[in-house]
Formats: structure tokens, C-alpha cells, sequence
């Protein structure tokens, strides 16, 4: 079956290949970017006697081409490199570099040793056509919704994580979308994704509209097997950021669980919500803080149920998550940044300090240290650290 997917990705590769080559002949209205990075890692895991040393090298290529005024065709590629000690001490993490299910397989696996591997993935691959009151886009694209810059809820396509921090661009989804622009103050958006499972079918619509200086967003649609509606907004308070979420869907209790106890039992409505505010003094020192509430989430053994919680859209097993965030510019070209991830129930929290300095026009330098503390079972264990430093040129 791998052997068939790498087949199917390579003829993919080539028809791709052949359409993009002509294009880059007559590049004239062809856009051109990307990056290439080196991202080295330390990992000390309580359980493991030693420590896990690993090398990456991320590299992107980003296509633009432009028909005319109103079509576009877009594509990435992105290629991933890693060699280290955690593949052959976690063979699953092999599993985790695919972690959106696409209609089409573009992606494949140039090599799989015990100690290293060669992923390589088309993961923006769309048409999009606009005219003055339409947009219509289709084909493998960022579909990205809520205002919440750390639990966005109601992004029912791809929600974020903030431990990902080596992936800024966030997998996209292969979908159809068609928004329409009544006003420069309204928008209608429509996306539909469809899927090898009809369980994993979503589509929705959302109504946005601004109003009292402030941006509302209004949606309903089908997703996880179940109807949902949501509600977000984004403004400020005395110029302070102030954003906000809620999620509201039927009783988890029909999708099916690999492990018991899980949710399946469920009978109650779910229903999600976040808060958000963030301000900047004029020194240039941020302050940011974020609450998740999951009405059905757990406040024992949260760890236990962090795979189903995944399934039934929870971005947090737990009932009630904290986050904190203080960051300053030490310079024009340095950022120091400290977050905080909190658990109130089982106070298992994260810590991620970050360093970044801008080296030269397009290359920089980052640092950063995710320190994990939890008794077993808490959600953000098993306690240990992970040292990152990262070298990025962009072009």
C-alpha cells in the first residue's frame, strides 16, 4: 500500500510538474517565495534515561501565478528532513507528519530508515477566481476562521496549536469556498470539504459583519458528524484586544470511541467558549491571556482522554485551560517572548520562553524551550524539556 501512495504521489508530482514548468518560462506574472530552515533540537523526557537529539531541515517553496486580474493558481511545496534519536525511539511520531485527512494523497515518503526520514508534501495546490462582489476558490487551500489567537474553537477546518510552533503556515484542507462581499462592511462565506468518510465531511456558512467598530461572525454548518453553530468576535476595550468564541453542537454520544470511558456516554450539548484580551504599551511590552471553557471536559486523568477529546472537536480535554503570554522587543531586530500553559485542575502547566533575532535582511535566528510539568495522567505530562534553535533564510 505505501509502495501504491508513493507511486500515486510521484505521477501526481509530475502532472503538477508539467504545469508549473511552463509557467516558470513566461514568469512574468508568476510569484516566487519560500524558505529554507535548520531546526536543531534537545529533549529530555522523564522515563527516558538519555537525552533525544535531532536535526530538521524545513524547506518551502511558494507559487504564484496570475492569469489574469481575476484568476489565480497557487501551490506549495514544502520538504522535511530529519534526522535523530526520537524516530527510533518513537516510531509514531512518523504518524504525526500527516496530520490533516486530504480527498487527494499528495504527499509521500522519499525514504523511512531507522534513524531518519525525507518527507516531502504539496500542501496548497488551488484556483481561485474574484470578481467585484465574488470569490470562488477551490483545490487544496488555508481556510481560516475564529478570532481567538490560541483556542480558535470555532475553526472547525484546521485549529491551531500553539506548540507548533515550526509549522507558520498550518495545513490547509482540499474544499470548495465561495464568498460574497454585499458591502465592504458584510461577507457571506460558504466552504465545503468534502471527504473519503462521510463522517468527516464539513461545510458551513459564516456571516460576517462589522458593526460599532467591533467584527462579528455568525456560522452554522455540519461538522464531526453533528450540527453546530457558532458565534465570534474581535475588538477592543480601552485599547485593549478583546476577542472572543463560542461553540455550540449536539451530545458527543453517537461518535465512536476506540477506548471506554471516553466521551461516548456523553448526553449533554456541548458547548465551547474563549476569551481573549491583549495589549500593547507603548515601550512595546505585550501582555495577552486566553480562556478555554469545555462544558463536557474532563477534570481528572486529563491526559486519558486527549486523542477522543480530538475527535468530538475539543482543542482541550480539560474543562477549563489557561494561557499567559508577556513579550518585549529587546531591539529593532530581537523579540523575547515568555508563554504559559495552565491547567487549573491538575496544575500541570507548559512554559515556552522564546528568543528571536533578525541576523540579516531574510535570515534569522530563534530559540525556544518548552518545559512540561505534570503528575501522570495531568494533561500537559510526562514532565521533561525541549530546546529549539532555529536558522531561517527566506527569499
Amino acid at each position: 500500500m505505501e509502495k501504491l501512495n508513493q507511486t500515486l504521489f510521484k505521477i501526481e508530482f509530475v502532472f503538477v510538474t508539467l504545469i508549473l514548468f511552463p509557467l516558470i518560462l513566461f514568469s512574468q506574472n508568476l510569484q516566487i517565495g519560500g524558505y529554507s530552515k535548520y531546526l536543531y533540537s534537545l529533549s529530555k523526557i522523564n522515563g527516558i534515561e538519555e537525552n533525544l537529539i535531532d536535526n530538521t531541515i524545513h524547506s518551502r517553496l511558494n507559487l504564484k501565478y496570475f492569469f489574469h486580474d481575476k484568476i489565480t493558481f497557487s501551490t506549495a511545496i514544502r520538504n522535511k528532513i530529519v534526522y535523530g534519536e526520537s524516530i527510533e525511539k518513537f516510531p509514531s511520531i512518523i504518524d504525526g507528519f500527516s496530520q490533516t485527512e486530504y480527498f487527494f494523497d499528495l504527499e509521500t515518503y522519499l525514504w523511512k530508515k531507522k534513524s531518519s526520514l525525507n518527507y516531502l508534501e504539496i500542501d496548497r495546490l488551488w484556483f481561485d477566481y474574484n470578481s467585484e462582489n465574488f470569490q470562488l476558490s477551490f483545490g487544496r487551500q488555508r481556510i481560516a476562521w475564529g478570532t481567538s489567537w490560541v483556542w480558535n474553537i470555532t475553526d472547525i477546518y484546521n485549529p491551531l496549536s500553539i506548540l507548533d510552533f515550526d509549522y507558520e503556515e498550518r495545513p490547509a484542507v482540499d474544499a470548495i469556498r465561495l464568498q460574497y462581499f454585499p458591502s465592504i462592511t458584510s461577507k457571506l462565506d460558504f466552504a465545503l470539504k468534502p471527504s473519503k468518510h462521510i463522517e468527516n465531511t464539513s461545510v458551513a456558512l459564516q456571516f460576517y459583519l462589522n458593526k460599532f467598530e467591533y467584527d462579528f461572525y455568525l456560522m452554522f454548518g455540519y461538522h464531526l458528524q453533528r450540527f453546530f453553530t457558532g458565534f465570534c468576535w474581535a475588538g477592543d476595550i480601552a485599547g485593549a484586544g478583546f476577542r472572543g468564541e463560542i461553540f455550540f453542537t449536539d451530545a458527543p454520544e453517537k461518535i465512536k470511541f476506540n477506548s471506554p470511558n471516553s466521551f461516548s456516554d456523553e448526553k449533554r450539548k456541548q458547548f465551547s467558549m474563549v476569551l481573549s484580551l491583549d495589549y500593547t504599551f507603548e515601550n512595546s511590552f505585550y501582555i495577552h491571556s486566553e480562556i478555554l471553557y469545555n462544558n463536557i471536559g474532563k477534570t481528572e486523568s486529563i491526559k486519558f482522554y486527549s486523542i477522543d477529546a480530538l475527535k468530538i472537536g475539543l482543542l482541550s480535554p480539560s474543562r477549563i485551560n489557561l494561557f499567559y503570554q508577556l513579550g518585549y522587543n529587546l531591539s529593532p531586530l530581537s523579540r523575547i517572548d515568555l508563554i504559559a500553559l495552565h491547567n487549573p485542575f491538575d496544575q500541570s502547566y507548559v512554559l515556552l520562553p522564546s528568543l528571536s533575532y533578525s541576523l540579516f535582511q531574510n535570515l534569522d535566528l530563534s530559540t525556544v524551550t518548552l518545559y512540561f510539568n505534570g503528575k501522570d495522567f495531568a494533561e500537559y505530562s510526562p514532565s521533561g524539556f525541549m530546546f529549539f534553535t532555529r536558522l531561517k533564510y527566506s527569499f
